[in-house]
């Protein structure tokens, strides 16, 4: 009996509370379905978005390898194919030689807050050796300071890029010896180079390459 008591006297607290606060608890319901419609719309949408981008994309490179022109509409969408466009971009851009719209291209992924750190640490390797090649192409020192940046982007605790930015750095002090018609005997290159040869942290593969430009810049 007194168990039934309890129970009816918990049934009518229960009632009291919902009509007591009917009102809060309907709006309470109401916003969270709002909230839950509103998510599914924005990812059908998004769906869509990305959907319309794959299409476009796919289509442009598919029917004009040389005319590329048309992924520029696709570079400003918030999805993984305006990544794609830029990189296609970038090495069409190359190839001709038009570099600096590249740079730009490159300062503009290489600012993307939501790229992973490994993903980040190869497009500022790869924009680094396009850069400086660009540099004897043009005989210009304009982009000597993006290179620098993008080397800082190189991320070396990765191991297979920590000898890839002390190359990057050994480089980007030869080109500007270069493009300055500077000394190379008496510059911070040396300290560069016998930093990587007293290294062991730096691959083989990376002194002999560093090994050669610098018996190379010795004796031109």
């Amino acid at each position: 009996m007194n168990q039934e008591n309890k129970n009816q006297n918990l049934f009518k607290k229960i009632q009291n509370f919902i009509f007591k606060n009917y009102i809060q608890l309907i709006i309470s319901l109401v916003i969270l379905l709002i909230i839950f419609i509103g998510f599914q719309t924005y990812n059908y949408f998004k769906i869509q978005d990305i959907k319309k981008s794959s299409i476009s994309f796919f289509d442009i490179i598919q029917d004009d390898q040389n005319d590329l022109s048309s992924l520029e509409n696709l570079i400003y969408d918030d999805n993984i194919f305006s990544f794609l466009s830029k990189l296609k971009l970038i090495q069409q851009n190359n190839e001709n030689k038009n570099f600096s719209y590249s740079n730009e291209l490159y300062k503009e992924l290489l600012s993307s807050s939501n790229l992973d750190d490994l993903y980040k640490s190869a497009i500022a390797a790869n924009a680094s050796y396009t850069m400086i090649n660009a540099s004897y192409q043009d005989n210009t020192n304009n982009y000597l300071n993006d290179i620098s940046i993008y080397i800082n982007n190189i991320n070396d605790e990765f191991d297979s890029y920590f000898s890839i930015k002390k190359e990057l750095e050994y480089l980007l002090i030869v080109t500007e010896i270069d493009l300055n018609k500077s000394e190379y005997s008496n510059s911070k290159a040396l300290d560069k180079y016998n930093e990587i040869f007293n290294s062991s942290l730096i691959s083989a593969s990376t002194k002999e390459r560093v090994k050669k430009i610098h018996e190379f810049q010795l004796y031109k």
